[in-house]
């Protein structure tokens, strides 16, 4: 259960199948990710297919947001201390070299 919500296991494991299904068509250029795209929602209104993906992402949203504002472990908020820490010289370098300085 993420967020309040329950999956039963069958229709999860169904999503499963058709989204590895599409993530392999993907792969060996059997469809262009512009076709998916427009399979993905008609008129506004996402599809099954797209809603499968669409409910992926927001469970995938939620653990990260969960996992940010967990009071008791803060390794994953570190965690994204530490890569901010990373990147932020090589943004000052791009800066510099973009500017001429």
């Amino acid at each position: 259960m993420v967020g309040g919500e329950r999956c039963t296991p069958s229709a999860e494991a169904d999503r499963h199948s058709s989204m590895l299904r599409v993530a392999g068509s993907l792969v060996t250029n059997q469809v262009r990710a512009y076709d998916l795209m427009r399979t993905f929602g008609r008129e506004g209104h996402p599809t099954p297919p797209g809603q499968v993906f669409a409910e992926y992402g927001q469970n995938r949203h939620d653990l990260h947001l969960l996992a940010v504002v967990d009071p008791v472990d803060d390794t994953y908020r570190r965690q994204m201390s530490n890569r901010r820490t990373v990147r932020e010289p090589r943004h000052n370098l791009d800066r510099d070299i973009c500017h001429g300085k």
